[in-house]
This record gives structure tokens, sequence and C-alpha cells, in this order.
């Protein structure tokens, strides 16, 4: 053999070994991620592309919902990567790590000895971060705070200063981009700082100045020879100290100190009334409103506020009167048109001392009543919560279809009486509920009970005019009867006629025997139903009808003591331990 063919044997020889070691390197190699490469922490190197996806995909299980943590200044943020359109690319992230298959000698050396840290291939939804970002900015933004002493037990508090905050939106984009996935460190938001106008050394001058010295004592205002003292703990809820062009300004809210103005003032104060309405001799006045001159509120602030700095001795202002209108005016009540009685009617209830308080205190509340057209009647708005504090006693209600005592029972009186005269008034029934049971000294199926606060008595003043409610009251004594008669004024539309049906659908009562120890003995009454007809006529000729039908329990004839033939049980009390008053009310039949 010639050294020819010999070197070419060995050639051949050698070209076949690195055939099989590329071979074996491809085979190795040649579709695998550079071994050294990681992806967020995560090692993808010497994977395959479907391996290192599934790898990836479960080590960033937890972390590619998880939201951004965001931090300005000493604030904290959170951002859901949903709401800001972030998801990870998996397949681009691993493409960009070296993944697929490459006969390139270089590629093979690279699976085989490179690699490095690959940044993850982020998806974004362009509108949903943008609007994130605006989002974020209405979170971060605030404008600096000025320094402020505020006043708390006659005692100056002093509030430091606090830097502003502007988000770069722009560059915040990119925050967020490079913070997802997110791995539990807040990143750090673009953000330019503003600075307060006035700073520490104006708060402790503003201090020294004014706040120490205005709560050392009281400050007197006077009118004329009149005065009034107000006290630094009085004062101090609405003063308050504040930045503005680099030094502080005291302000007074005067709205908070409006109810401590209206109880000191009074001395020194004559208020405006109002024009209203007076029967004298049977037929309405008009009473001219008057005016009235108050402490000047325009100058009691800045008389307060230049005082309050001074020292002992000197703590003291004139203040003026100035005219205050009255709210309603005379020329207002004029036109009105209150000149005649459109409606009337008058109940009566026998002698008990708790009827005269309630029903005499309610018909005060409602007398002088004044509505100008279009404004409804409340009974409860008018008369109010019945309590003591409000001058009710207890009286006798009907719950459950039995006597018991409340606060403001006989107050029903009242209502019937009123929605009567609105009745014949003409006036249009917004809301009224009978009685459970018919009370024979009110007639029949026209009449309303009333209760605190969810049932109620109303009537629309619908008559194009005002109207004036006048209520006379005559005290019942023992063995006569009391009465309450309520009049509405104003200019007559309709005559009006009641009518009703024949009672129908009787309901009898039953026998109901009770051995509770405050039991108390009860009359039976039969229920039925009937309906009200209401007639409206002009110059004698019938224009239109309203009804409506009430219907009336049976009141249960409630003996005392055991049923006859049963052998009797110990007393038992009515109401259960922690059981409230009844919330369903009505007038009884005493």
């Amino acid at each position: 053999m010639g050294r020819k063919q010999l070197a070419g044997i060995i050639a051949a020889a050698g070209l076949g070994v690195l055939v099989v070691g590329y071979g074996a390197a491809f085979a190795f190699a040649g579709d695998k991620i550079p071994g050294d490469t990681t992806v967020l922490g995560i090692p993808v190197g010497g994977l395959s592309e479907s391996d290192a996806k599934a790898k990836l995909e479960a080590g960033l299980k937890d972390r590619l919902a998880e939201p951004i943590k965001l931090k300005a200044g000493e604030s904290n943020f959170q951002v859901k990567p949903a709401d800001a359109g972030l998801s990870l690319d998996v397949d681009a992230t691993i493409e960009a790590a070296g993944a697929g298959r490459s006969l390139a000698p270089g590629r093979i050396l690279q699976a085989l000895t490179g690699g490095d840290a690959i940044q993850p291939v982020v998806k974004t939804d362009d509108a949903k971060l943008q609007a994130a970002v605006t989002k974020l900015a209405t979170q971060v933004n605030r404008p600096a705070t000025e320094g402020t002493i505020t006043f708390a037990d006659a005692k100056a508090v002093q509030h430091a200063p606090a830097d502003g905050l502007q988000l770069d939106n722009a560059k915040a984009t990119d925050t967020l981009l490079a913070a997802y996935p997110a791995d539990g460190t807040p990143a750090e938001l673009p953000v330019s700082v503003t600075q307060p106008q006035a700073g520490t050394d104006a708060i402790d001058k503003a201090m020294k100045d004014y706040a120490e010295p205005a709560m050392s004592g009281p400050i007197r205002l006077t009118v004329g020879e009149k005065s009034v003292d107000l006290t630094p703990a009085e004062i101090a809820p609405a003063l308050t100290l504040t930045a503005k062009d680099g030094t502080f300004t005291p302000t007074l809210n005067a709205k908070l100190l409006e109810p401590l103005f209206q109880k000191r003032f009074k001395s020194l104060e004559t208020q405006p009334k109002d024009a209203t309405i007076q029967i004298v001799g049977g037929t309405p006045k008009v009473v001219p409103a008057v005016d009235g001159m108050v402490v000047d509120r325009t100058k009691v602030v800045p008389a307060i506020l230049s005082i309050l700095p001074k020292p002992t001795g000197e703590r003291r202002a004139a203040v003026g009167l100035a005219h205050s209108k009255a709210k309603v005016t005379t020329e207002a009540v004029t036109a009105l048109g209150i000149k005649e009685v459109m409606g009337e009617f008058t109940t009566h209830f026998p002698h008990a001392p708790y009827r005269n308080i309630n029903i005499g205190t309610a018909a005060r509340k409602i007398n002088g009543t004044l509505l100008k057209p279009g404004e409804t009647f409340s009974l409860n708005k008018i008369v109010g919560e019945r309590t003591k504090e409000n001058g009710f006693t207890e009286g006798n209600i009907i719950s459950g279809g039995k006597f018991v005592l409340d606060l403001g029972g006989g107050v029903s009186q009242s209502a019937t009486t009123t929605f009567n005269a609105a009745f014949f008034a003409g006036l249009k029934d917004v809301e009224h509920k009978a009685h459970s049971v018919y009370i024979s000294r009110y007639p029949v199926g026209r009449e309303a009970t009333v209760a605190w606060p969810s049932v109620d008595m109303k009537f629309l003043n619908d008559s194009g005019h005002g109207i004036y409610v006048q209520t006379i009251f005559k005290a019942s004594t023992p063995g006569n009867q009391g009465a309450i008669t309520v009049k509405i004024w104003g200019t007559k539309v309709w005559d009006i006629t009641a009518g009703q049906s024949a009672r129908s659908n009787p309901r009898q009562p039953s026998v109901v025997y009770n051995t509770e120890s405050n039991c108390r003995t009860q009359a039976p009454s039969a229920g039925f139903d009937i309906t009200i007809y209401r007639y409206f006529s002009k110059n004698g000729v019938r224009v239109k009808t309203e009804s409506f039908t009430t219907k009336y329990n049976a009141a249960d004839d409630i003996r005392c003591g055991p049923k006859p033939g049963t052998t009797p049980t110990p007393p038992t009390s009515s109401t259960p331990p922690g059981m409230g008053k009844p919330t369903t009310t009505t007038r009884p039949p005493s």
C-alpha cells in the first residue's frame, strides 16, 4: 500500500470519527437549551423546548397572577397583572432562551457549554396597561400638605407638613413591565417630589405668636352695653391655622359655631318673626312679619380672630347688629288666599287625665300649621315622637287585640279629627290607616290611627291656595267629656258630603280567658267592612266621587281568670324577658 493510500485511509478514518462525534453531539445537544440558561432564577438549561416550557410554567405558576407590589415614598401600592393586561409569553421566552434543533456547530457548542440569565417575554394589552397606570396615578399623586395647627380640649396641636408626589406615567409603565412576574419585592415607582410652602419654622412661629395665646383665656364680644363671653374650649373645635403664601393664617368655621352663637347671642339679638295667620273674631287675619336685629355674622368671625392672640385685658371686641329678614313675608302670607273655613270636624272623648295631656299636646302642636299650595301635612312630622320629653304620657292603646299602656295613647283622637276636617275640606288623602277595631265615638269607617314612626296621617294641599290649620281643645273633667275641633281655613273649592255603604262581611268576637297577672277585661265588638264615599260638588252639581273601604277586626271578649271548669294556673307575665314595645299600635275603644 502506498503512502498516499495510507494517508487517505487515515484521513477517512479521522473524518469518520469526527462525523460520529458530531452526530453524537447533535443527538445529545442539538435540540437542548444552552446548559447554564435561567429564566427568573429557574434553570432551564439542557432541557428540550417542551420540557423547558413545562418547567417554566410550573415554576412561575404562583407568581404569574400575584399582584405587583410598588412603592412611592412611604406608601405602598399594588396592581393585579390581569388589570394591567400583563401575561407571560412562554413560547417566546423559551425561544429567546435558545430552544430549537440546529445542525450549526456553534449552536451545538453553545448548547453544551453556554447559557445566561434570560429576561421573560411579556405580552401586553396596551389599553389595559395605560388604564392601570392612570388609576395608579390617582392613588399615588398627592399635593404637598401644608402644616396645620388644630385645637382640642383648649390646647393647640401641631401637624407637620408633608411632601407631595407626582407619578411619571411613562416611566411607571416600564416599571410595571420590569416588575412582572412579581417576586414579592416592591418596585420603586418613578415620582417627583413637591415641597410645602411653609416649613417647620413657620409652624413653630404660629404656635408661639397665635395658637398658644388663642387658648389662654375667654374672649368677650359686646353689643352696646351688653356682652357675652366665649371660652377657649368652645372656640377650639372650629379654629384652625393653615399655611398660606409661606405663612400661617387662622380660620374659624362659622357654620360649626352657629349653634353656640344662637345660644349665646340671645340676649344681644331680636329674632325675626315670620308672617302668619291668626283667627280673630272668627276671621283669619294676617299677622305681619317682623324683621329682627341679629349679631352680624360677617363681622363676628373677623372680630374673634383679631382678639384671640391678644393678652389678658385686651381680649374683647365690639360687634355690630344687622337686619335679619323674616323667612315668610307678609306679602307671601297675604297671597295665600286664606279667607274662609274649607272643612271642620269635632270629636269628643271621655275623661281621663292621660287623654287631656296627649290629645291636648298634639292639638297645640298642630294648631297654626301653615301649608303652601302643593305642601303635604304629616301628623308625625308636626307632632313629633311621642316621648315624655316631647310632652306626652302613657295611655291606652290596642296591641295584638288587647289593651296595653304606651306613650302617646290618645293622639289618634287628634289624627281622626284632623283627617275628617281635611276630608270635608276636599283635600287629597295621601295616607291614613283606620283603627284595627271600631271605636264607637269616631265616625264609622272614617277615622285614622297613628304610631311613631311607621303609621302616619297625611294629606296634600291641592286646593291651589294656602291653608291654615286651627285646633280648639277642651279638656275633659270628671263627669264631662272633652272635645277637640279642627278647622281648615283657605279658599273653599268644593262642597263635600259623605256617604257610606251597609256593613258587610261580619266577623264575630271570641271569648278569651286570660290568667296573666296584668289581665284587663275587654268588652267584645263585632268586626265588619264598610265603604266610605266622598262626593265633590260645585254649585249644587256633583262633579266626582271618591271611595275607600275600611275593614275592622272583631274585638275579643277578654275575661280575666281561668275558663270555668278548668284548673287555675299560676299567673304569668304577658311580656317575655327582653321583648320590647309592640311595633303596631292603635287607639283603644275606651
